[in-house]
């Protein structure tokens, strides 16, 4: 794991000043603290730069790493996966290597294929590849979008790094935020690629390269997931495949020459990473669990349950409201806004696992590419039958109905019973492609972007999550659109994002075997019914791995790596909310409208609401902007300061 950076002045091949590479390398020195290197071309305006985690051939494989005549050049985060068996046969076709490293492998490689290297590599990756002989860069990102790269091609400049703070220490684009982005965030607390915060600031999207010859820049899908199921292989059929797919993934995620560990959190799909470890290692695995001390979030039981029977090497901790102390550096160390509240106990659990490996995998993927969100699909499938069922008249009357219930308080079994009642009666007057937008934001009309955001908005149908929906045909298998949008939006968006910046925070690789593209590729052709029989998922990846796992895990449903923050901002965290949400620093951003927020603040504390969400997310934007810069608009925010130089606590609220 590494972080890269690079500017290209195509237009006037000014040369770059290494002063400027050297800070885009600091601000992300905790991705990269055993080495650094630089590479610069004056004649063509190019400068790159890599900070490197030491995982394979701990002293020989720092970069930039170059072919054998020094014609062609790399800056590589992540990891391949076949780098072996590419180097075999690369070496079998007269190719010379002077390292171990995976990393070399892609020098060598674009030698016979240039740009369709990409499809030959199984791995998580983000690279830059830069040809002397013509002038050429090219950036790719891997086909799920595990591992992240932002660019900006702005005014005959093109830069790029593997976080935004740091391309905005290598970047003349204005700092202007994007109002899409924002809508983006308060939809599903994370702004979704290839949006950034900033309008003239870029993700490469997962599956595409970008290349940059003269003034020629252009962006490549080379990978797009085709859901096209195969209604003709029995379920057996695809479990037997899919099993030894998913040991080949975990054992070739195992390769390393520095400590290895996994997340545990009782879950099925961590569960059998662990599992699966447990056969590949010679000595005890060690695993990392976080346990809450609220009994509906907590699933101690069961990671104890699975550490007892297979021996591993275990290590926990309890995660607690005042860990939150920390908001300053968590906020900084995701680099943009990002609301996900699984993401700050992800942080101190990979806090934990530094102490002890510097390499984890995870669990994360089966509930997007499996259809694992058991809850979310009966009640999209019971709204989808109403809407089949029942007269228009008759939902909106059934609507008007449900609103009167609003007085009563959300907490109690009452209430949350009138508050589903309420969601879903709003929810069948909508189109499907609306429906996973509108149970993330909890629309009420004080909830509505347009009520909370004090600028201009884009209509919703821009929404990435929406575009992707639309871009699968459903047809009789009605759950196909949304198992699309999960995976190539809410996957990298949400959970990697979560991941890599979480475990980049202290200098951890985290890795997600269950997400090799191989395994989606497989799941593209499992038939729906497969996945979701109407009540439970994850069907096929169940029967995968059922037999070598404790019943009791094996049959447990989806649980979630939730965090009470609903309780907490009526309790704990009701301070805080209160000084960030009425400082005069946040009425004065001009960005939300400072009433709809304290108004929701008041609704959420006298629980007539459950808006700990939207409060955590307006919260985070207002820490980052803080940190990151106070304007918007037109108007050009400050450098920001170096997420290493965070200090746990907040930044001046003026």
């Amino acid at each position: 794991m590494c972080g890269i950076a690079g500017v290209l002045n195509y237009a006037r091949r000014t040369p770059v000043e290494p002063a400027t590479v050297s800070r885009m390398c600091a601000a992300m020195r905790h991705r990269g603290p055993d080495a650094s290197g630089q590479l610069f071309r004056p004649a063509f305006g190019l400068g790159l730069g890599s900070v490197r985690l030491s995982i394979i051939d701990i002293g020989g494989g720092d970069q930039p790493i170059s072919n054998e005549d020094g014609t062609i050049w790399t800056v590589f985060n992540g990891e391949i996966y076949n780098f072996q068996d590419l180097r075999t046969q690369l070496q079998q076709r007269g190719h010379q290597f002077k390292t171990r490293a995976d990393t070399e492998v892609l020098v060598h490689l674009y030698e016979e294929k240039r740009a369709d290297l990409v499809d030959d590599l199984i791995g998580d990756f983000a690279f830059a590849i830069w040809d002397d002989r013509t002038g050429e860069l090219l950036l790719a990102r891997d086909r799920l979008g595990v591992k992240p790269l932002y660019y900006a091609d702005h005014n005959g400049q093109l830069a790029f790094a593997s976080t935004l703070p740091a391309l905005l220490e290598g970047c003349d684009a204005p700092r202007e935020i994007d109002p899409r982005a924002l809508l983006s965030y308060l939809t599903f607390r994370c702004i979704q690629a290839p949006l950034s915060v900033y309008r003239h600031m870029r993700k490469l999207p997962p599956g595409h390269v970008l290349t940059a010859r003269g003034h020629d820049v252009r962006t490549r899908q080379y990978w797009r997931l085709k859901l096209e199921p195969d209604e003709s292989r029995p379920l057996e059929s695809f479990s037997e495949e899919l099993d030894a797919l998913l040991n080949d993934a975990i054992r070739r995620q195992m390769v390393a020459d520095v400590p290895l560990g996994a997340f545990l959190s009782g879950g099925l799909d961590s569960s059998a990473v662990v599992r699966a470890m447990t056969e590949f290692s010679s000595g005890p695995v060690k695993a990392f669990s976080i346990g809450f001390r609220e009994h509906r979030y907590d699933e101690s039981p069961y990671f104890k349950l699975l550490a007892r029977e297979l021996g591993i090497e275990h290590h926990q901790l309890v995660f607690e409201p005042h860990l939150l102390d920390d908001v300053q550096n968590i906020v900084q160390m995701f680099g943009e806004p990002c609301a996900i509240t699984s993401g700050f106990p992800l942080y101190y659990l990979s806090k934990l696992a530094r102490q002890h490996v510097t390499v984890a995998l995870s669990g994360d993927g089966p509930d997007e590419i499996f259809a694992g969100y058991e809850l979310r699909y009966r009640y999209l499938q019971s709204a989808r039958r109403a809407q089949h069922a029942l007269p228009r008249p008759i939902l909106s009357m059934a609507n008007r109905l449900a609103q009167l219930t609003r007085t009563v308080k959300t907490t109690g079994p009452l209430g949350n019973r009138l508050r589903r009642m309420r969601k879903f009666c709003e929810l069948v007057r909508l189109a499907p492609e609306q429906w996973m937008p509108y149970l993330t934001v909890n629309h009420t009309p004080l909830t509505e972007p347009a009520a909370v955001l004090g600028l201009a908005l884009a209509p919703d149908d821009t929404l990435p999550y929406v575009t992707a929906f639309r871009q699968q045909p459903g047809g009789a298998d009605w759950l196909l659109p949304f198992l699309y949008a999960d995976i190539t939006v809410v996957l990298p968006d949400e959970m990697f994002t979560k991941l890599d910046c979480m475990t980049m925070a202290h200098s951890l690789e985290g890795r997600v075997p269950l997400c090799d593209h191989r395994i989606a590729e497989l799941a593209s052709r499992i038939p729906s019914r497969m996945k979701f029989d109407g009540y439970t998922g994850k069907l096929v990846f169940r029967r995968a791995v059922e037999a070598r796992l404790p019943r009791v895990i094996a049959e447990r449903p989806k649980w979630g790596f939730n965090v009470p923050i609903d309780a907490w901002f009526r309790t704990d965290l009701r301070a805080l909310a209160t000084d960030v949400l009425t400082s005069t620093s946040f009425r004065q951003s001009g960005l939300f409208n400072p009433d709809v927020a304290r108004m929701i603040l008041e609704e959420h504390c006298a629980e007539r609401q459950n808006y700990g969400s939207l409060i955590w997310a307006l919260m985070v934007f207002e820490i980052w902007r803080r940190s990151f810069g106070s304007a918007h608009g037109q108007s050009a925010l400050e450098t920001p300061p170096s997420p290493a130089a965070a200090n746990g606590s907040l930044p001046p609220a003026a």
